[in-house]
């Protein structure tokens, strides 16, 4: 099965240099970033640590958020496709205004479990709308470059939120809660003023029905979705084995966050130049392969590590698989879809996160538990290095016959 739906568009809105929307698109990224990674890593903390929550309680409350996120992106994609990006962007991130803040006011279970449902359905507005927007607003050349920009500004977020979200805490868990739920309101009034209107293509006299339809026609799109939930399954392992493998090599698990944070330091750096030298040597598809099988081969390496500074020699590797697959994935879809369905596209791909989310964290967590009620404690690492070699070779054979049917 060959990805035929990658192609040259013809339809984007600009050529080369940063348009005063994009620029726009850039600022609300960062400000967005900065202001989730204040609240949603310090949830869990927060939960069990100052109140008291089991863990199983902790993370179904978290996993609400995720489970709204990824379910309803499709159809909240279909939506901006057709009432317009500016519109969708405005309305998820005021919705998440409201899951932020309503953190902060509630104190029950049930409570967080709503706030966490609303800040999921931000999420799903804005995310698809967003990446349309990117795509909309660069050519198809630029592209590679305009996602790598994209996720070294999430990562800064990443960076700096905690770190400030730990010192609010320090304080109360509502001025967190606020605080972050300010900033998605700067990221409002940004959008607001800076985002040029970027009206739905799709409601120019385009159905809802045929979109959907020509989707689920689109063998070719349909498999990239199959191979993305095996991305995403190895992709969660972030933090799931990592903090596994702490638990038993490091003193202090706390240092888990120093490991993350140096991965983001290196993202940081290394995200552009090394994916814009790649991008001109080799295929996006071969690209996503090589990834893959980075991410595989580093679960294989946290099998043979020792302690603090042989997991961090792990964990950068990690991140070279991710620097490599994220914004490489985002782009593939982006071609796959026409300009009237650029969100639609990266909603649907939302169902292949969710589920790739769940079998990466319960497969996962069902390998652990094996391993550590038993002597095969390199199952788990083993399972998920083959399990990224064949998501690897995959990606890798299509990409050949990509290659030759180019050529013919």
């Amino acid at each position: 099965m060959l990805f035929r739906g990658l192609r040259t568009k013809e339809d984007v809105i600009i050529h080369g240099s940063i348009s005063p929307g994009l620029l726009a698109l850039y600022v609300d990224t960062l400000v967005m970033a900065i202001g989730f990674y204040m609240l949603v890593p310090l949830l869990s903390v927060y939960f069990i640590n100052h109140l008291g929550m089991n863990t199983a309680l902790a993370g179904s409350i978290i996993a609400v958020s995720g489970l709204a996120q990824n379910g309803l992106r499709f159809f909240c994609g279909i939506a901006a496709d057709r009432i317009g990006y500016k519109k969708t962007i405005m309305l998820g991130v005021g919705i998440r205004i409201v899951g932020f803040t309503l953190y902060g006011i509630v104190d029950n279970p049930a409570g967080y479990a709503v706030a966490a449902f609303i800040s999921g359905l931000g999420g799903a507005l804005f995310h698809p709308a967003s990446f349309g927007a990117y795509a909309r607003t660069t050519s198809e050349e630029m592209k590679t470059r305009i996602f790598s920009i994209r996720e070294t500004l999430s990562n800064v977020g990443f960076i700096l939120g905690p770190v400030i979200g730990m010192l609010l805490l320090r304080f109360d868990f509502s001025l967190v809660c606020f605080s972050s739920a300010f900033m998605f309101a700067l990221a409002f009034l940004l959008s607001w003023i800076l985002l040029p209107q970027m009206e739905g293509e799709s409601s120019k006299g385009q159905k809802l029905f045929p979109i959907v339809k020509k989707i689920w026609k689109d063998k070719s799109f349909l498999g990239f979705c199959l191979l993305v939930i095996g991305v995403w399954a190895l992709n969660v392992q972030l933090y799931l084995s990592v903090p596994v493998r702490a638990k038993v090599l490091l003193d202090n698990v706390d240092n888990v966050s120093l490991l993350y944070m140096a991965g983001a330091v290196l993202m940081v750096l290394l995200q552009i130049p090394l994916l814009q030298i790649l991008s001109n040597k080799i295929k996006q598809l071969h690209i996503m392969a090589l990834g893959t099988f980075i991410l595989g081969l580093s679960m294989l390496m946290f099998s043979f590590t020792g302690g603090f500074w042989s997991m961090l020699g792990a964990v950068l590797i990690f991140t070279l698989g991710q620097m490599l697959v994220v914004p490489t994935m985002n782009l593939l879809i982006s071609s796959f879809a026409d300009s009237h369905s650029f969100a639609t596209y990266f909603g649907f791909t939302g169902w292949s996160f969710a589920i790739g989310g769940i079998l990466g964290n319960t497969g996962g967590g069902y390998l652990h538990d094996l391993a550590i009620n038993s002597h095969y404690s390199l199952v788990p690492w083993i399972t998920l290095f083959l399990f990224g070699s064949f998501i690897s070779i995959i990606f890798y054979r299509i990409g050949n016959a990509s290659l030759q049917g180019n050529r013919d």
